[in-house]
């Protein structure tokens, strides 16, 4: 199998290998085509898993991971990394050497030639979306064991699936997957957090199956739900829930709310949202944008549901108001519910008493349920913590009656400066999202001087 695929793959720095028959001690010579210098293998025999019953997980191998790209995420799992007994080579374009002094086990290399000839078992491309393929275009993967593992950990799958494809020789193997948290939503443990994966390409061998399994186990020992689906499943499934709930912290973001002590308690999880979201790069949105082949429908949709909103609420209060100035007793069911709002208004000023700051966050929240239980959304499987923010704001949006809305509506003095900021902010969002876009590609197509700094 494997010489089916090297033979699909040709590369000037192909490299060859025996594997001798000792099976107590497996080892692996490997011989570069242009010199006569061999290089060696010891450390298999530290992958080798123990005979155990089928209940037990043996112990697995201590790894030596390679993350390119240690910026804020890769910092992240490398500390997790470290703790466990894991051995971290770090590179970047920003010098962190400090910080990688700072965690055990963690060597920080400026030149990526160097750090490929320390010889790491996973290389993990740790980079934004945008720039992960001109990332793994610059790795000098000739200096690698050719048995090496890569894996990546972006937020859609597809695309990291194929650029290892067509990048990476045949003799690599390839693990695509998506730890589902952050910094933020991780920062107090990954237990229970969903961690998805694809075993895009394997070797056929008990050594690279060990490997393999020892790097996972990483997240296993960390308590994250791990979940093995493909990539195409995994787009179709996450990335427009992923789009979606970037795009309403980011809009809320936009607004400028500001937290408030005398709003409903079940609210305070969209500033955690608006947290979550914005604390990560904006350049992990731009990805999930442009990587996402949804994401223009979903922002067409969303337009739609909030103009909907609007038509309803303008509706409502017409009726209202039409009935008031001329006297007319309209339908019975009409006037009822014009008492229950009435009869919420008064209910409302009681309980709690006027702030506009804390009212505007309430017709915030209804007004976003209102508009996501127009898109339809559903559980998945791999549903984030800001995604599950956003089907508990619908489930606790369904519970007011349109009528409390409307009441609620009438009752905020800037209800209409709000629905204004929302739009304004919406467009903003969007305006910024084809901004970029455009940008890139004119950058592109006209081969101008800085497509590296945009991307």
């Amino acid at each position: 199998m494997l010489s089916s695929l090297a033979s699909s793959h040709p590369c000037p720095h192909r490299l060859s290998f025996t594997l001798p028959l000792r099976p107590s001690r497996p080892r692996l010579c490997f011989r570069a085509c242009h010199t006569n210098q061999p290089l060696t293998r010891d450390s298999t025999a530290s992958l080798a898993l123990s005979q155990s019953g089928p209940q037990s997980r043996p112990p697995l191998a201590t790894l030596k991971i390679a993350i390119i790209g240690f910026g804020n995420f890769g910092q992240f799992l490398a500390k997790a990394f470290s703790q466990q007994g894991h051995t971290v080579f770090a590179h970047s374009r920003t010098d962190y050497s400090s910080i990688a002094t700072s965690l055990d086990n963690t060597t920080f290399f400026k030149d990526p030639h160097d750090l490929c000839e320390s010889h790491p078992d996973v290389v993990l491309l740790c980079t934004s979306i945008l720039s992960a393929e001109k990332v793994l275009q610059s790795i000098p993967i000739q200096r690698l064991r050719r048995s090496t593992l890569f894996a990546d950990v972006l937020s859609v799958k597809e695309f990291p699936r194929s650029i290892f494809l067509d990048l990476l020789p045949s003799d690599f193997d390839i693990l695509c997957t998506h730890p589902m948290f952050g910094p933020e939503s991780g920062k107090y443990g990954w237990n229970g957090l969903p961690f998805v994966y694809d075993k895009v390409r394997i070797g056929d061998s008990h050594e690279r199956e060990v490997r393999c399994e020892a790097f996972l186990e990483i997240f296993r020992k960390e308590g994250c739900r791990m979940i093995e689906m493909s990539c195409k499943e995994h787009d179709e499934i996450a990335a427009e829930s992923q789009f979606l709930t970037h795009t309403v912290g980011r809009v809320l973001a936009e607004m400028g709310l500001r937290p408030t002590r005398n709003y409903s308690q079940g609210y305070d999880t969209l500033f955690q949202l608006i947290e979550n979201t914005c604390s990560d790069s904006f350049e992990l949105y731009n990805g999930l944008f442009m990587y996402n082949k949804n994401s223009t429908d979903l922002l067409d949709r969303i337009y739609a549901a909030y103009e909907e909103v609007k038509k309803d609420i303008c509706g409502m209060v017409q009726g209202i108001l039409r009935r008031r100035l001329y006297g007319t007793t309209g339908i019975e069911e009409h006037e009822d519910r014009v008492a229950r709002c009435e009869a919420f208004l008064e209910s409302f000023k009681k309980e709690m008493p006027y702030d506009e700051n804390a009212s505007g966050i309430h017709f915030v929240a209804l007004t976003i349920g209102m508009i996501l239980s127009k898109l339809g959304l559903k559980p998945t499987s791999i549903d984030t913590k800001g995604y599950e923010t956003l089907l508990k704001l619908v489930e606790d949006t369904s519970r007011e009656s349109f009528d409390l809305y409307i009441a609620l509506f009438m009752h905020t003095k800037n209800s209409n400066e709000l629905l204004e900021q929302l739009d304004v902010s919406l467009a903003s969002v969007r305006k910024t999202l084809y901004g970029r876009l455009h940008d890139i590609l004119r950058r592109q197509l006209f081969d101008q001087p800085g497509i590296k700094a945009a991307l």
